[in-house]
């Protein structure tokens, strides 16, 4: 559950010190931050081939026709792999432009019709809807009830009916903390249960490796919108 915390200047300070981004300015400036400091390969949630996500993608079902949005792209791989999988309808958002603008120049000319957004998963209006929203590693990062709500909202405006979701957190036994912030962690169970009006498809998880050797517990889930 969420730490006690206070404001501090449109950031939360934690009982542990971690200064916690909780409205879109100190967001965007945060998250920026992380993608303009650090290596591709610096960051812990770093993959090559997001063998997780490509797995329950495959398993949603969607044709290669069909709108797919990854919220909280990052420097992700996923386009990249649904791409050469002749996927043709892709959306990538964050609200890091470092990080969209890395993604569109390794993309190079057979990403040119690949939508990268800058923008905050919170409150996103992108006006369309979509066949498969895909989050790794977003929502646990939601330790407040209101942000859970809102990415909630986000989520309903975006994805039609008998849509799929997509979504990955840590684990139980995953780390407490992510780039300095708190998390939550989620079983299946729980993680599932966030998502009223979803039905579950299908469950899976890894043991992540981070690039520097540590391990990583995640639990992901498939649903449907019904």
């Amino acid at each position: 559950m969420p730490r006690q915390a206070h404001q501090v200047y449109g950031r939360t300070m934690t009982d542990h010190g971690i200064q916690r981004p909780d409205d879109p300015a100190a967001r965007t400036e945060f998250w920026e931050g992380v993608h303009h400091s650090k290596d591709i390969d610096g960051v812990s949630w770093w993959q090559s081939v997001p063998g997780l996500s490509l797995g329950l993608v495959d398993k949603a079902g969607v044709g290669l026709d069909e709108p797919v949005i990854d919220v909280g792209a990052g420097w992700s791989t996923l386009v990249d792999h649904l791409l050469e999988r002749g996927y043709r309808d892709l959306t990538a958002v964050d609200l890091s432009t470092t990080a969209l603008q890395t993604v569109r120049d390794r993309l190079g000319p057979a990403g040119a019709d690949v939508t990268l957004t800058v923008a905050d998963v919170l409150d996103l209006r992108m006006g369309r809807e979509y066949a498969l929203w895909h989050d790794r590693a977003v929502y646990h990062f939601l330790t407040e009830p209101d942000e859970r709500a809102d990415y909630l909202t986000s989520l309903n405006r975006s994805l039609r009916p008998g849509g799929r979701l997509v979504v990955a957190t840590f684990g139980p036994d995953g780390p407490t903390t992510c780039s300095g912030l708190p998390i939550v962690r989620y079983t299946h169970t729980e993680l599932a249960a966030e998502f009223p009006g979803y039905e579950l498809v299908d469950t899976a998880g890894e043991e992540h490796l981070t690039p520097w050797g540590t391990s990583q517990q995640f639990t992901a889930i498939l649903m449907r919108r019904r």
